[in-house]
């Protein structure tokens, strides 16, 4: 079976970037760019992180992180995110646990408060 991917438009801070949601992720991840596009609230780490992937040498340092507003369906919240180079994605979300976000692999969907939401 092909893998599944969740992915939708979400607003950040009234800017709609392409978000994974992601169960697999230890941390909520944005782009640089969208950082700064979405003018999210800047914030010095005071030590750099390290973030290991999944694979041999591929590793990078989170720096900074930012807060801005999230928005998916009708849940409208303000969250933290790690900033770091990412890959195809705008933005990375895992956190689904804290704000009774449900996500179906069995058949594509994901539900917010018990409202499905539009998918990619």
């Amino acid at each position: 079976r092909a893998q599944c991917i969740l992915c939708t438009q979400i607003p950040i801070n009234g800017i709609k970037v392409l978000g994974l949601f992601d169960l697999g992720c230890m941390t909520d991840l944005m782009m640089h760019e969208m950082a700064y596009l979405c003018q999210a609230d800047h914030i010095d780490l005071a030590e750099p992180v390290c973030l290991q992937l999944g694979t041999k040498g591929s590793r990078t340092c989170i720096n900074f992180g930012a807060c801005a507003t999230v928005q998916v369906g009708q849940l409208e919240t303000s969250h933290y995110f790690d900033v770091v180079d990412i890959n195809c994605y705008d933005i990375i979300l895992r956190f689904c646990c804290k704000h009774n976000v449900v996500l179906n692999f069995g058949n594509n969907t994901v539900l917010v408060n018990g409202q499905s939401i539009k998918l990619l």
